[in-house]
């Protein structure tokens, strides 16, 4: 009953979200790249092999036009399943250009998009988003995403899901991010005046 209701929940919620944003601008969703084999830039292991796999079950049908992935094996391997079935080919930032994925993400296309990327990274386009923080990401947690919608220029506050976790389903996590004012990606935050 529990997994039903969160294949129920998820989609709703995202399609919610879609159809917001369908009318003024577009989602941006950024996961982290899957389980890895080894430390370092190396391939997928069988977990993150299986976690691709379920995201492009989770995402096939939110309208992506754009796939970002930061430089690894791992980003790549985690995005090509979804970037495959879209006929998509996946943009690749290096991870210190931050500034690029940010201006990617906001205005590199007509529809939604999504960044594969490592958690630090992950942290530091939210926060250049101005979407609000999110709690860091442990070493073993491969299964968050995050959702950010964004209007007329400007992102909303980050959505923190899990997706493709132990039982292969997706839900919303009780809200665990600190909205920020909705502003405009690399505009300066107003300064109250004494």
């Amino acid at each position: 009953m529990k997994h039903l209701l969160i294949r129920i929940i998820f989609p709703a919620l995202v399609l919610c979200q879609l159809a917001a944003a369908q009318q003024n601008g577009h989602q941006i969703f950024l996961v982290r790249e899957a389980e890895t084999a080894a430390p370092g830039d190396s391939p997928l292991a069988p977990p993150g092999t299986q976690r691709a796999q379920c995201l492009l079950q989770t995402l096939k049908d939110a309208g992506i036009k754009q796939v970002l992935i930061d430089p690894t094996k791992s980003a790549q391997q985690t995005a090509d399943p979804l970037a495959k079935a879209l006929k998509i080919s996946p943009v690749t930032i290096p991870a210190i250009q931050t500034q690029n994925v940010v201006r990617n993400l906001v205005y590199g296309s007509a529809g939604n998009a999504i960044f594969v990327g490592n958690p630090t990274t992950l942290t530091t386009v939210i926060q250049l988003l101005h979407a609000g923080t999110i709690k860091p990401i442990a070493a073993n947690e491969y299964d968050k995403m995050f959702l950010i919608t964004i209007s007329e220029g400007a992102a909303t506050p980050v959505v923190t899901m899990r997706y493709c976790s132990s039982g292969s389903s997706a839900a919303p996590l009780p809200a665990t991010t600190t909205p920020a004012n909705p502003r405009k990606p690399g505009s300066k935050p107003a300064t109250k005046k004494p």
